[in-house]
Order: structure tokens, then sequence, then C-alpha cells
């Protein structure tokens, strides 16, 4: 298939969520909304929720719309109340509106609610717009939706919402070039912020691609004043729980200082680890928290390293490795780059493969002893090769 017959590529999920967000602030939604779990991947309802929101912020501010919100989870729901809204005229004479959030058990335990709705959005006299978040529809009640929905002949959209990608496609490594850092870019360009380069990635790398975490995270920046947001930032503001004791625990091994290395484990064993927003992080969540930084930071330095090597400047290395070359990130990494080598790149990913493999298979079911060992075996090997200098 040629280039320009290939099919377009379908916009992310955080796109869709501000372009249906903007039209439902501006009052410009389609007649009939639906909010459904995509085919593939794992549904995301953040996105969902804020279609929501924007939609119920822009109905509380139209004098004389009746809105009715309806949150289909709950234990007290009944459908009579909403199929008696759908079927009578505004109490104001200004139009109606429906806002129906969690809706996918009411419409598989009353299936006629979603002819209901339908009809509604047909009938001129209907409702001006209504949004239908009915992700976790089970199959059969999810075709019969989609029936009713082309039956429309107008004016009905739907949409799926998937959880971000927080690795960066193969084609392009750079962390900052994940979706879920773009989304973080885009959304801090929302909030008035420029997040440096590097800065999305880390954020997404600390917090994970949870559109709810990251958006917590840009918001808090903002409060800070901080217009500008470098990696630096990032770390001194997210980093200072678990994430931070990650990042100490990484340096350490990549220079092969296995006594701060186990410094920061003991911390771990005796407190535990939590995040930057004060939630605590089980053992095993921090373990792949750990062994994430550490993968990720060996990463950076080998693409240093193999710059320099080729005779490429260290700043062009840096940005090479999506590493900021100026300020602190560029010192720490030139002062890395003094004690780790290739050899010790090597037994550093040798031993990260080790203790994937082994805590995986279940052969070593503690993954704080896994991570000892990881801090002792990048500690020895550094003496060794530095014996064998020697």
């Amino acid at each position: 298939m040629s280039p320009a017959a290939r099919k377009p590529r379908a916009p992310d999920p955080g796109t869709v969520c501000r372009e249906l967000c903007e039209l439902a602030g501006s009052g410009r939604l389609p007649r009939f909304l639906v909010l459904k779990s995509p085919p593939r991947g794992e549904s995301e309802p953040w996105f969902a929720e804020q279609v929501l929101e924007a939609a119920r912020a822009f109905g509380r501010t139209q004098p004389g719309l009746d809105v009715l919100e309806v949150d289909g989870g709950s234990p007290d729901f009944e459908p009579g109340h909403l199929d008696g809204f759908l079927g009578a005229a505004s109490l104001f004479g200004n139009g109606r509106a429906l806002v129906f959030g969690r809706a996918a058990k009411p419409l598989q335990r009353w299936p006629r609610l979603a002819q209901s709705l339908v009809a509604a959005a047909a009938d001129p006299a209907g409702p001006a717009w209504l949004i239908v978040q009915a992700e976790g529809l089970a199959k059969t009640a999810k075709a019969a939706l989609d029936k009713a929905l082309k039956s429309l002949a107008g004016g009905a959209r739907s949409e799926s919402f998937r959880r971000l990608y927080a690795d960066p496609p193969p084609w392009k490594p750079d962390p900052d070039q994940s979706e879920a850092a773009l989304f973080v870019a885009a959304e801090g360009r929302v909030r008035g912020l420029r997040m440096e380069r590097g800065a999305a990635g880390l954020l997404v790398s600390l917090t994970g691609g949870r559109p709810s975490e990251l958006v917590q995270a840009l918001e808090h920046f903002a409060l800070l004043g901080k217009p500008h947001v470098d990696e630096d930032d990032v770390r001194a503001t997210v980093a200072h729980g678990a994430e931070g004791n990650a990042f100490e625990f990484a340096e350490a091994v990549l220079v092969g200082d296995a006594a701060t290395a186990l410094r920061v484990l003991g911390r771990l064993r005796a407190r535990g680890l939590h995040s930057w927003d004060g939630r605590r992080i089980a053992a095993r969540d921090a373990y792949s928290l750990i062994v994430s930084v550490l993968a990720g930071e060996r990463r950076k330095t080998a693409v240093v390293h193999a710059a320099l090597a080729r005779g490429a400047e260290l700043a062009a290395g840096l940005r090479e490795a999506g590493v900021a070359a100026g300020g602190p990130p560029a010192r720490r990494m030139e002062e890395r780059l003094r004690v780790c080598g290739t050899e010790q790149l090597d037994r550093v990913r040798a031993g990260l493969r080790q203790v994937e493999r082994e805590v995986k298979s279940g052969r070593w079911p503690g993954t704080l002893g896994a991570l000892e060992w990881l801090a002792l075996h990048a500690h020895r090997s550094r003496r060794r090769a530095a014996s064998s200098r020697a």
C-alpha cells in the first residue's frame, strides 16, 4: 500500500477528549453522544468523565435549560424517572438535556432504555442533547446500542477512550514522544505550562500513564506558578517520595555504590514507599517502579556513552538521550559517565534481566531481596572492572 493510500491514524484519546470538552463547553455537542469502551485495549473512564463534567458545567450556566443528571451506578437508580424525563415536555419551556453517567448496568438490565434514548434523540421535540457514558457494556447490549445509533438519520456520535500509551513508539524512542508524554505537553499548554525537553517523559516515567495522575501533577505545577517545567522541577515536586528513592537507587547502582543502594532499600523495608501525592505503594509496585527507573536511566546513559564513542559532543549525546543539555541533569550525567563505562552498563543490563527473570518465574519470591542482589551485583562488577584495569 502506498503512503498516500494509508488509512489515517485515529486521534489519540487526549485529543478526542479535548475536542469533546470544547464542544460541550460551547454548547455545540451532537444531539446524541455515546461514550463507550474501546474495541481493543483497556478502557480509561477519566476521559469520559471530563466530557460529562464539561457538559454539566455548560448546562448549569444556561437559564431555563432543564438538565437531568443521572448516575446509573447509584443503588437508587430507577428507570421510571428517566423514562418520564425523556417523554415529558420541558418544565421551563427552553429545552431539556441529559447527562447519563455510568449507564452500562442500567442499559443491560433494562434493554428498553436504549430504545427510549434513541427515540428521544430522534424526536424533534426531544432533549437538545443527550450524553450517555456506556463504558463496560456487555457485547450483546453494545451491539444493540450500536444498531439503535445507526437508525438515527444524523446527529449521533460515539467515541471510545482507551488507556494512553506510556512507552514511546519504537521508531521514535524519545520518552517525550510517548502518547502519555504528548498528552502531558498538550494539557500543560492548556494550563499555561511549558514542559521543557525531558520533563514530560520523566513525569510519565514517575507517575505512569494514567491521565488523572498526570493532570494532578500539572495542576500542582500551575499552583506553584511555574510557567516552565524542567526535569529538576519534576523531580523536586513529584519525586520526593517513592520516585525520588527510585532515582537515588538507580544512580547508586549505575555508579556501583552498593552502600547507598542498600541504604535506600533499608528505608523501603522499614517505612515502605509513598508516591508524591501521599499514597502508599505496595512492595511489588515499588519494585516495578525502581526497576523501571533504573532501566530508563541505564538506557539514557548508554545512549550518551555511544554518542561520545562516535566522537560527538556531550551536548549532542544528551539531546539524543532526551536529557537537558544544561543544568543539573547534564552535570549528573557527566559525573555518572566518569565511573559508569560500557562494562558497567552491560553488567547492570544483565543484572536487570536476571532479576526480572527470577522474580517473574517465582524463583525469587522476595522483590526486595532481588533488588539487594542487583545492588551487590553492580558493586562487585565495578570492583572487578577496576581491578582488571589496574
